[in-house]
């Protein structure tokens, strides 16, 4: 019987060059040449500059997006980080924002088990201290006031792995949760905050 190896793919070029198969030689600059998918990594809050919550969730995210940046790059992938910074009560309506911070991969929140506990930051910058309560995050039997970083990793490699599943865009909502409604009725005018 026969075997063949060492076998490298030749196709002629008009030119009359080596028209070698890129993935035959380990060539791989066709690869940057292919239409990545994209990964949309949403960080959605009403506030980025003071809230105990948001901010250090939103560094956690960066950082996070920076790790995974070289393995989507592997893997075909665009990585999109947005920050979105919902001030208005219409805004929070428009943009389906159902707790604050809320992150989303390709539309889809990340936590779909919403909890909240008291943010006494958020409530330091309404009228009359109202009290807000903010996301917080239940991972391997603890609970963060902020994402952790293992947490945003895992879920993001989570999808990575499954980037065919198609984009959802949430739909705006008619009303707010109590405790949004209440943040934006109370909010100051100067301040925000998640």
């Amino acid at each position: 019987m026969e075997t063949r190896k060492n076998m490298e793919l030749f196709v002629p070029t008009p030119e009359g060059g080596c028209g070698c198969n890129p993935a035959a030689t380990g060539d791989e600059t066709s690869e940057s040449q292919v239409i990545k998918k994209v990964l949309n990594v949403d960080l959605l809050v009403i506030d980025l500059s003071t809230c105990k919550r948001c901010v250090p969730t939103g560094d956690q995210l960066k950082r996070a997006v920076s790790l995974l940046d070289p393995v989507a790059d592997v893997l075909g992938i665009e990585l999109r980080h947005r920050e979105i910074v919902v001030q208005t009560p219409q805004e929070a309506r428009e943009h389906a924002l159902l707790s604050s911070p809320t992150i989303r991969l390709n539309g889809r929140d990340i936590a779909q088990d919403i909890r909240e506990s008291l943010c006494e930051s958020c409530g330091d910058l309404t009228d009359n201290n109202t009290f807000v309560d903010c996301r917080e995050w239940h991972y391997r039997g603890k609970v963060y006031s902020a994402a952790p970083l293992s947490l945003l990793v895992e879920t993001i490699m989570g999808a990575m792995l499954d980037i065919d599943t198609p984009p959802v865009v949430p739909e705006p909502i008619e009303a707010l949760p109590e405790n949004m409604q209440r943040y934006f009725d109370n909010k100051r005018q100067t301040a925000s905050c998640c």
